[in-house]
């Protein structure tokens, strides 16, 4: 059952946890109530020693017992400075186990959730973890600093008073009270709409990151207006919440102008009646010097932190001990759920075959339907009569094996309003095949291969995959297709953990084979050392993805400029390489090989695509005949470097 949380800003959840951390801490804050002691003294002697060097000295004629006075009070002045360095000594000792406590429990509370959660990860905790825990850490510093010296100078200036004159304090006490009242009340509010603005920017945060996820596919779909969209209303949102916080600080800022000077405006009002009634003039300057060098100073601060840092304190503590509050609730929804499930079961009831301790597994989503031509619901036959003779059935036919891909009606653009890249493209490849698809620069062969791995989306028309929608390919990983592309992926890893991560269990010898033939022997001689991406060259970068896909089992591969940066010779080895694979194999380049006799070859040329081999086109295109004569006439090696798309 999940416990109910308190989100009103009101400090009460968060009274246990502090006495909890404050009696954990008990050294370093005795410390820092020690040295704020010596603060109250230097409070006590700013106005104390200016009412007696004024009474007993100067106005008396006796100048010296007046400079001995204000001796006395540059030295508790002097004092106080000491005192200064030792609180703030104090306060990291407070303030900075604090923020590693926060840290350790948003860090549990994420970890608990990405264990037993099967969503994503939730980007707003980012926000939790850096930004909200050093909030936590400032405002608290701040809170602490600003209230622990307005109760010890308080203390100073009110014990003063009374020794100045009893009469003096309900003077400077009701004033002050009633603007702290004024202020009180709008804490709450305040404390609200600072939850509200993190609310909006944790929003914000997260619809940031998904999008910057995104970004790629935003760019290639033309989906920048539906994300801008989107992104309006939270935007709206934040500065709505900041504009209503805006407004309470100026509530907040009145009641902190009332509570900082009525007391001061009440003791000039009453100074003709208190002077005539038996107050010394020392004592009314040394009540003005209470109020406005010690009171007013600290009342300013104290209302200025609790208005600004106290509410975004309260709003932020409330979050992150309520992300291990509900880190707790799905450790006590799976325990619930272990019980559950370790009680009578249903017939026919499976347990997946986990044990009772572990945590039911989390069924897999659905995955789409198969497409019209994948396996055909079974239909009973008719029974054969009791009497007759029970019909003989032949083997039943082997049904063809699917296309390695086809499409059909295929249209591709960058944008909404972009002219097509490809328009209503149809091609089928059978298994086992190896098509290599030419063209000029633009003309949509890496695109072709993006919307044959799933990362790109058509605008109209079917991609399937052996049977498979391109979408649903895309979920299987290497067991439907693996894709090279122009700028592949490195791991700062060895070279080994390189070339077996999509083929964990290929076998030694297929590895060494891979390392020949891609000519990687100088980046295998030390097997624990690590790969710099950095520091490889684009043809290593390049031969070690080559590498990885030649040795990944797959049915489809997707090369696209698998030859770029390569030399003549590693442009040949690769070519032989690929050319006895047993995939389907779908080559996007501009320095094409020899086809083989029979080997169809795709001409994207942006306008009618080609389909035919090497001395068909050289007959019906005019442009792959100059595509040829450019590179000059393909041999079986190669003999020119390859651009890019």
């Amino acid at each position: 059952m999940t416990r109910p949380r308190h989100t009103d800003g009101a400090p009460s959840p968060l009274l246990r946890p502090a006495l909890t951390f404050a009696r954990r801490r008990k050294g370093p804050l005795g410390a820092l109530g020690a040295w704020s002691l010596l603060e109250s003294a230097r409070t006590f002697l700013t106005g104390y020693a200016v009412a007696r060097a004024l009474d007993d000295g100067f106005l008396a004629g006796d100048v010296r017992t007046g400079l001995l006075w204000l001796l006395a009070l540059a030295a508790a002045a002097l004092a106080g400075g000491f005192a200064d360095a030792g609180v703030f000594r104090a306060l990291g000792g407070v303030i900075e186990p604090l923020r590693d406590s926060l840290v350790r429990r948003v860090v549990r509370a994420t970890l608990t959730r990405a264990v037993a959660s099967p969503t994503p990860a939730d980007t707003a905790r980012v926000s939790r973890l850096t930004a909200q825990t050093e909030i936590a850490r400032d405002a608290a510093g701040g809170v602490l600093l600003t209230v622990r010296s307005f109760l010890f100078t308080s203390a100073g200036a009110f014990t003063g008073l009374a020794a100045l004159s009893p009469r003096l304090l309900p003077l400077v006490l009701i004033p002050l009270a009633a603007g702290l009242a004024l202020f009180a009340a709008t804490l709450r509010p305040m404390a609200a709409r600072q939850r509200d603005l993190l609310d909006a920017d944790e929003h914000l945060a997260a619809f940031a990151g998904r999008t910057d996820h995104a970004a790629r596919d935003i760019a290639a779909t033309g989906a920048a207006p539906l994300v801008t969209a989107e992104a309006a209303p939270l935007i709206t949102a934040e500065a709505t919440a900041a504009s209503a916080l805006a407004r309470w600080s100026a509530v907040r800022v009145t009641a902190l102008g009332l509570a900082a000077h009525l007391p001061v405006a009440t003791l000039l009002f009453a100074a003709p009646t208190l002077l005539s009634t038996g107050l010394t003039p020392g004592e009314l300057l040394a009540a003005l010097t209470y109020v406005t060098t010690a009171l007013l100073p600290a009342v300013n601060a104290l209302l200025t932190a609790l208005g600004a840092a106290g509410s975004r304190l309260l709003v932020v503590l409330h979050r992150l001990l309520g992300e291990e509050a509900d880190a707790a609730d799905v450790r006590e929804e799976q325990a619930h759920a272990l019980r559950v499930d370790d009680g009578p079961r249903a017939p026919g009831a499976c347990s997946q075959g986990k044990a009772d301790d572990e945590i039911p597994a989390i069924p897999a989503p659905s995955l789409p339907p198969e497409p019209a031509h994948g396996p055909e619901p079974f239909h009973a036959e008719p029974s054969p009569s009791p009497s007759g003779p029970r019909p003989t059935r032949g083997p039943r036919p082997a049904r063809p094996a699917p296309p390695a891909a086809t499409l059909r009606g295929v249209t591709f653009a960058y944008g909404p309003d972009a002219a097509p890249v490809l328009d209503h493209l149809d091609l089928t490849v059978e298994p086992g095949e190896h098509l290599l698809v030419v063209g000029p620069s633009g003309a949509g062969k890496s695109t072709l291969l993006a919307l044959l791995a799933g990362t790109a989306h058509p605008r109209h028309g079917q991609i399937h995959l052996a049977g498979h929608t391109a979408r649903h390919a895309r979920t299987l990983g290497t067991a439907a297709r693996v894709l090279v592309p122009q700028e592949p992926y490195i791991f700062e890893a060895p070279l080994h953990d390189n070339l077996t991560y999509l083929a964990p269990n290929a076998p030694t010898p297929r590895i060494t084979e891979a390392i020949d033939t891609f000519t990687l022997a100088p980046l295998a001689a030390d097997p624990s050392h690590s790969l710099r991406p950095d520091h490889l060259t684009p043809s290593e970068r390049r031969r070690i993805a080559l590498a990885r896909a030649w040795l990944t089992p797959t049915p489809l591969l997707l090369l696209d400029e698998p030859t770029a940066h390569l030399d003549a010779g590693a442009r040949a080895a690769t070519e032989l390489a690929f050319a006895s694979h047993p995939a389907t194999v779908i080559t996007v380049s501009h320095h094409f090989p020899a086809p083989e006799p029979g080997q169809r070859v795709l001409l994207l040329d942006g306008a009618t695509p080609y389909l035919g081999t090497h001395a068909s086109l050289l007959r019906e295109s005019a442009l792959y005949g100059e595509l040829a004569a450019g590179l000059g006439e393909p041999s079986a090696a190669g003999s020119r470097s390859t651009a890019s798309t």
